[in-house]
Formats: C-alpha cells, sequence, structure tokens
C-alpha cells in the first residue's frame, strides 16, 4: 500500500512525468503497423504503454528507472524501464526514439519531445548544425 506522504513527495518530484496538456494526432509506423500516436511538446519524454509495447516488440530489453507517471486520471504509475532508440516512422521519415514504457491505458503512444526539426531535415536530407562556444564574463 502506498502511503499519503509517498503520493504527495512523488508528486512534487522532477521524476514525475505529468500529463495534464491537450495533445494532437499524428500518424507514424514501427515495422509494418500504423498507428496513430499523440504528440504533446510540453510532456518532454516519450512514453509507449505496456500492452502497446508487447503487441509490437516481442524481445524488448528494458533499462530501468525511476521515472513516474501522473496519468491523465490522476494515479501515480512508475515505470516499466526505459527502451533506447527504437525506429519510428514519423510522416514518412525515420526518428529514433527513446521511450519510458509504462502500464497505462489511456493511449498508445505519446512523443513529448520535438521532432519538427529531425522530420524536415530527413526530407531535405541535409542536416543543419550549428555550433557555438559559450564566453563567460
Amino acid at each position: 500500500m502506498i502511503s499519503h506522504k509517498w503520493l504527495e513527495e512523488s508528486k512534487s518530484s522532477s521524476d514525475v512525468i505529468c500529463l495534464d496538456s491537450s495533445s494532437t494526432s499524428i500518424c507514424c509506423q514501427i515495422h509494418e503497423d500504423p498507428f496513430d500516436a499523440l504528440y504533446n511538446l510540453l510532456v518532454g519524454v516519450n512514453i509507449m504503454s505496456a500492452s502497446f509495447a508487447h503487441d509490437l516488440l516481442e524481445h524488448m530489453a528494458l533499462t530501468p528507472t525511476k521515472k513516474l507517471l501522473k496519468s491523465p486520471s490522476g494515479h501515480i504509475l512508475p515505470s516499466l524501464g526505459i527502451l533506447y532508440v527504437l525506429p519510428i516512422m514519423v510522416n514518412e521519415t525515420l526518428v529514433n526514439l527513446s521511450l519510458y514504457i509504462f502500464d497505462i491505458i489511456e493511449f498508445d503512444l505519446l512523443i513529448g519531445q520535438p521532432i519538427e526539426r529531425p522530420i524536415h531535415e530527413g526530407k531535405t536530407r541535409k542536416l543543419n548544425i550549428c555550433l557555438r562556444k559559450n564566453f563567460s564574463l
């Protein structure tokens, strides 16, 4: 049983991912399976439901993590791990994403990191890199 004090600490922790803003839908594909994913830059991380991961990826190797998720229904869920570098087609461009896996039913996949630039650069086949040196005064 989770104590009330632990729940309060987990809600204020930087390890808690909050899903309290609206998302848009984008078309994606893993292997040959097309699906709609949510896109929300305010989340800051990519999330996949455990059931979706299990259906698509038979032998997934997860890296342990202590990340928590506050679901839209308000429940605090522990991450089952991180799936690193999964190739996903987003709008006909291949992007490699790392995903936190949670036992969540509200969605299959949520992309919470910026992907517009890699998609645009993938279409033009040009990579625009800007290097800067920080100076302290």
